[in-house]
């Protein structure tokens, strides 16, 4: 069992590549201490893809935690659904380095990704419709306009 441990320690800086997973509540209460760190980030992509060129922005977003990423476009390429209305984001890992003030985005927070891959790929939300919502509006729709029709009138007889 001593071997095992000592094995695991050795290999473990070689495997992870010196990379801490981070969440978004970690990020946003102790983002000093991962400056300029290598960090593994994962969160849903939202919004928009961004960006000209050889590079690309995406927005992650992990819990109420929202942070841009700073990617190649053929990694970019690899996202097919953005989370917005209507539409539930893919899952996206990036490994990187976490920037708390970047120097070269004029101060953003972000991460400058180095590598990317899809967790769990994302899918359209499809609404479902209750009926009995429905018609209880539309009959309290119309309920709505007999007591219009009825104050209307109440109101021309009192003026006459």
């Amino acid at each position: 069992m001593r071997k095992f441990y000592f094995l695991f320690f050795i290999l473990f800086p070689f495997v992870s590549n010196g990379a801490i997973l981070v969440s978004g509540d970690i990020l946003k209460k102790d983002g000093k201490k991962y400056d300029g760190k290598k960090i593994i980030f994962e969160g849903e992509a939202i919004g928009d893809i961004m960006g000209r060129g050889e590079n690309r922005w995406v927005n992650l977003k992990d819990g109420d935690f929202v942070i841009g990423v700073w990617m190649s476009k053929k990694d970019a390429e690899k996202i097919t659904y953005l989370g917005r209305y209507g539409v539930k984001g893919d899952i996206v890992r990036v490994e990187g380095v976490f920037n708390q003030n970047c120097k070269i985005h004029y101060g953003e927070t972000d991460i400058h990704a180095e590598k990317v891959e899809i967790v769990k790929k994302g899918e359209i939300i499809k609404e479902k419709l209750d009926l009995t919502k429905v018609w209880l509006s539309f009959i309290l729709g119309i309920i709505t306009l007999i007591f219009i029709f009825i104050s209307r009138k109440s109101f021309q007889r009192e003026s006459e």
